[in-house]
């Protein structure tokens, strides 16, 4: 890369990072003895002390576990691990007003309007009867622990912001128009805030990008900057090149190439404050699933030093066509949105970072919005989420432009629902490896390799790693392959780093085509795909696991797939399934527009697809000898199943099995897919089960 000489401007990000000061290490839950019905999860999962909010609760029933009770009665915990209160009822009846999608899965639900008045933790536990060999048995599920912070006063956000626009000021007057004088700013800039009354500790110096503080409020605060162009192009993701007209390049790396290139942490040795969760129905090796989020808050501001593009032209030009990918950019890269990252094999960052702690969203904050009262608002005063001032200072010395947006610690990631699917994480941020705080929270929660940069980073320079990464992924090279010892050729020189395990890679072997994992480990999916134990008293095919697309049953309106590619091996010949189609299409529409229908297509690796399987209303109406007056041989399942509208038909359970032989010694990707023709008023489902290739 050429050298040239660039004017720039200032991107000053004051992150205002709250905390309650409370400690959050966990108690140890006690759990009940003898066996477990199954698990409860919740939306939102913490709460703030006083503050009425409906709180989703959601009981997923064990494997195995036949329940007897269809309404099951969700109690308080006490310290002692007895039930108390009975707080409401949770239903399987796939009501959307009490939070249920789908009717007989095996998932219950309520919508509980709670007001917690006690700080600390409050648990949870769902009690039923259910057939213990033939025995009624009153069984309890795991308790489930909400947390409970105190109340967050919007005056000290306002004493903590007042306070940093002065800092703010400091740090621009002390430029006096030049960024060259950003040390000298630096200085004053920490002298400040360290004279403030209502701060009781600074932490920084003239040679970091940024500054925390430690407010007497006991919240805390941070101060960090980056760099744009003469044109409006912020080039650094959370940073400034620190004398860039003059320092070296480096001799060498910081790190030795042996630790480079292993896959171990090469930013040093760090305890993990997060307890390591793994995932051991997956294979060690293989990253859980071909869902990719890419997460690029501030595309807009670094265009044209963007990677989304790259990494999807990338991925879907390998070998597998069996990608799917989620885009929250610019303003959809929400906290919010955040809150289902477990669902995913590889998530890139492109956004401004922060000390290896800290990534930025773009979100607005907006204190009289449903989520920072209802979701934030916890989050802030758990230390989970940071109040960040983006302020962009022009190459003039003045300020551009400003706005006040979310940020998210490490323990936001750590604390997350569920467990990443032995996820990869490729940090596009500034400074994402210089501490250890988020390649712990991540790998400690089931993520198992971690990419990041040591300092401040360009963004042309994430762009070229972006790039070379998701090429060498699309090869199908593990991690470690992936790796490689890169620095950033702009000051101030920031090492591509790498953590976790090296030998990471996507599968090219069917996995987990039996469910039995009980996720949809393996699986690429778009819209309405997932796995459930039941379909009312539909169960699977074989064991204890099936899965299911739709064409948007309960809160999911967009019709589902789901999909896997692998390599055809030169002693395989046929890829054979069982699956039943439901739909309350049947019987009245049989004959019409509305044909809902059921297709399974392969995808080579030159992109052609090929229908091995497809079958409308009409077509299975043929089959099945029925018509708009008469099931034949169709099975009438209400109100045992029930979807949105109309009485549901089923088929059974069916086999299928199609010769690819022809694909020996390549690369192949089967797509199963539910479709919607007419409308999207009267839903159809397929349960799909025992997919094998032999």
């Amino acid at each position: 890369m050429k050298f040239q000489i660039r004017i720039f401007s200032l991107l000053l990000i004051f992150s205002f990072i709250l905390y309650s000061g409370c400690n959050e290490d966990p108690v140890s839950p006690i759990n009940p003895s003898g066996t477990s019905i199954g698990t409860i999860e919740s939306n939102p999962n913490v709460l703030e002390v006083n503050n009425s909010v409906d709180v989703t609760f959601r009981f997923i029933k064990s494997a195995g576990i036949d329940l007897i009770d269809s309404l099951l009665p969700l109690f308080k915990v006490d310290a002692s691990g007895n039930l108390t209160t009975q707080i409401g009822i949770l239903k399987d009846n796939g009501n959307l007003s009490n939070g249920d999608e789908i009717s007989g899965d095996g998932v219950f639900s309520g919508i509980i309007n709670l007001t917690e008045t006690s700080l600390g933790e409050s648990r949870f536990a769902v009690q039923a009867n259910y057939n213990n060999q033939g025995t009624s048995t009153l069984g309890v599920s795991q308790f489930y622990t909400i947390q409970v912070f105190s109340a967050l006063n919007n005056s000290l956000i306002t004493e903590i912001t007042t306070t940093l626009s002065q800092a703010e000021n400091t740090f621009i007057n002390a430029l006096g128009g030049n960024v060259s004088n950003y040390k000298t700013a630096m200085t004053q800039t920490i002298s400040f805030l360290q004279s403030q009354p209502n701060i009781s500790n600074v932490s920084g110096s003239d040679a970091s990008t940024s500054i925390e503080a430690k407010f007497t409020s006991g919240l805390y605060g941070c101060i960090s900057f980056s760099l744009a162009n003469a044109n409006g192009t912020v080039i650094t993701r959370g940073g400034f090149p620190s004398d860039s007209a003059f320092q070296r390049r480096p001799k060498g790396p910081r790190i030795s190439p042996e630790n480079q290139t292993r896959g171990v942490n090469t930013f040093g040795a760090q305890h993990n404050a997060f307890e390591n969760i793994d995932n051991p129905n997956l294979d060690p090796d293989i990253i859980g699933n071909r869902n990719v989020l890419i997460f690029a808050p501030y595309e807009a501001a670094f265009a044209p030093y963007n990677e989304r593009e790259k990494i999807k032209s990338n991925l879907s030009d390998g070998q597998c066509q069996g990608f799917e990918f989620t885009e929250l950019v610019n303003q959809d890269a929400t906290v919010k949105s955040c809150l289902e990252m477990t669902k995913y094999g590889m998530i890139v960052f492109a956004t401004h970072g922060s000390q290896g702690r800290w990534i930025y969203s773009a979100e607005i904050v907006d204190t009289n919005s449903s989520d920072y009262n209802d979701i934030y608002k916890p989050l802030i005063t758990a230390g989970r989420l940071a109040i960040a001032e983006d302020v962009v200072i022009s190459n003039s010395g003045g300020v551009q432009q400003k706005a006040t947006v979310y940020a998210m610690h490490s323990s936001f990631f750590a604390n997350l629902p569920g467990s990443f699917p032995n996820s990869v994480i490729l940090n596009n941020s500034c400074e994402s490896t210089m501490n250890a705080d988020l390649s712990n929270a991540f790998t400690g929660k089931g993520a198992k390799t971690y990419y990041g940069y040591d300092k401040v980073v360009n963004s042309d320079f994430c762009v070229t790693i972006a790039d070379t990464v998701s090429k060498r992924f699309a090869r199908g090279l593990t991690t470690g392959e992936v790796y490689y010892n890169a620095t950033d050729p702009s000051s101030p020189f920031a090492q591509f780093q790498i953590s976790g395990d090296n030998q990471m890679k996507f599968s090219l072997s069917l996995m987990n085509g039996n469910f039995e994992v009980g996720t949809l480990e393996g699986w690429s999916k778009s819209g309405d795909g997932r796995v459930i134990s039941q379909l009312g008293f539909v169960n699977p095919a074989q064991n204890s696991y099936m899965g299911i697309i739709s064409t948007g049953l309960g809160f999911t309106v967009s019709s589902g797939s789901i999909s896997q590619c692998f390599r055809v091996l030169n002693d395989q010949s046929t890829i054979s399934l069982k699956w039943n189609f439901l739909s309350e299409e049947f019987l009245e529409y049989i004959g019409s527009q509305f044909q809902d229908y059921f297709e399974i297509r392969l995808i080579t690796e030159g992109g052609q697809s090929i229908v091995l399987f497809r079958k409308t209303i009409d077509q299975i109406a043929a089959d099945f000898q029925a018509t708009e007056k008469n099931p034949g041989n169709l099975i009438y399942v209400s109100p045992g199943i029930s979807f949105d509208q109309g009485d549901v038909y089923m088929t059974n359970w069916q086999n299928f099995s199609a010769d690819i032989s022809a694909y020996r010694g390549q690369v192949i990707t089967v797509v199963f897919s539910a479709g919607d023709v007419g409308d999207s008023i009267f839903d159809t489902a397929i349960l799909l089960d025992e997919i094998t290739v032999q």
